[in-house]
């Protein structure tokens, strides 16, 4: 009996593999990722997959000419009846159709990013609004692409101080399609239009504005080593909402988490001493073990995700790194098996739940 066997482009073979990293919620960058990808393939009822096979398609490829079958079982994990569909997907893939995650690189030709550099606000703010009776996953995808079009921009300041009230600049190209890497020139300039006084907070959403653009902005300042202005932020924040507030149990769960988690280097930056410091960490991981059973998996990766950065980037002792894996010792059921024995630094990548970096993940070094 003969069987099939495809080649495969760059392209194809990048799209594949982005697409998988999204279902996974990890992208395949070790031998121990493809043992784990094998182990859920198999686990599941998508089929055998070796990792041998996983390792030479994802991290050694030098033309493998991979069976149908192999390739069958991968495209049916992310959803496609067989290779082909996937194939006839990729290959008719155009800038109106979101199913295709890896989407090459936006040419200047593309309409919204003419209409970017040249200004045209009107049929923006036109085609903003109408996005709004649109899914979620859709409004998700057309962020990316004026995500990618900024990064392309020499002054993408321009759109966002014409585009600061829009509601789905705000939601998604902002919120949703927020860069940790601030790969955009002049990034933090759209978080700093978006501030707002604490005298104005009103509502829930307005709480939740006030927390998150603060919030990141202040990330931002203590990893450049900013002190005073991340000082300064952390001033307002900190000085106008108590960490243990009843208001922000109401937000969501990132902006509730980053505004919990960077007390710690607010703290630093105060001067707090040790004792006061180790209570305020105590009091931090109580929070999460109260919460944890009230959370589904997606809201403890963000817990987890958010402390563990914090350590990564302060002199936290060393045993509380242990005591917040232990806290989420059932999370890492979900990743390779010898990551647990990693330091939090190897794990935090696995926990990633920005919806950007699935999208367009952070080049390697």
């Amino acid at each position: 009996m003969n069987k099939s066997r495809y080649n495969l482009n760059t392209f194809t073979l990048s799209e594949l593999k982005s697409q998988i990293a999204i279902k996974l919620c990890f992208p395949i960058d070790c031998k121990s990722d493809c043992e784990k990808f094998s182990e859920i393939l198999l686990n599941e009822g998508y089929g055998s997959v070796s990792t041998t096979t996983l390792y030479r398609l994802f991290l050694n490829y030098d033309g493998v000419v991979p069976y149908e079958h192999t390739l069958n079982v991968l495209v049916k994990y992310i959803g496609y009846s067989c290779w082909n569909s996937f194939i006839e997907a990729v290959n008719s893939a155009n800038e109106f159709d979101y199913k295709i995650i890896n989407k090459k690189q936006n040419s200047a030709n593309g309409l919204i990013y003419q209409c970017i550099v040249h200004e045209a606000d009107a049929p923006l703010f036109a085609y903003f609004e109408s996005l709004q009776n649109r899914d979620r996953k859709y409004k998700s995808m057309v962020s990316l692409e004026v995500y990618d079009c900024l990064r392309q921009m020499k002054n993408p300041e321009v759109f966002f101080s014409t585009f600061k009230g829009d509601r789905f600049v705000k939601e998604f190209v902002l919120e949703f399609a927020f860069d940790p890497a601030y790969r955009i020139k002049n990034y933090k300039q759209a978080f700093e239009l978006q501030l707002i006084e604490f005298s104005k907070v009103n509502s829930t959403a307005s709480l939740q504005d006030f927390v998150f653009y603060h919030a990141v902005l202040f990330r931002y300042y203590y990893l450049k080593s900013n002190w005073n202005k991340a000082l300064a932020i952390g001033a307002k924040i900190y000085s106008a909402i108590a960490a243990d507030s009843t208001a922000l149990e109401n937000i969501f769960i990132f902006p509730k988490m980053r505004f919990k988690a960077y007390k710690i280097w607010y703290m630093v930056l105060i001067g707090a001493g040790n004792h006061e410091l180790e209570d305020y960490i105590l009091e931090l991981f109580d929070y999460a073990k109260i919460i944890y059973p009230s959370i589904d998996t997606y809201e403890r990766r963000v817990v987890f995700h958010c402390i563990a950065e914090v350590f990564c980037h302060s002199e936290v002792d060393g045993k509380y790194h242990l005591l917040l894996k232990e806290l989420f010792k059932n999370e890492f059921d979900s990743f390779p098996s010898n990551l647990f024995e990693k330091s939090i630094k190897k794990a935090l990548p696995y926990f990633e739940t920005n919806g950007l970096l699935h999208y367009r993940p952070l080049e390697k070094s």
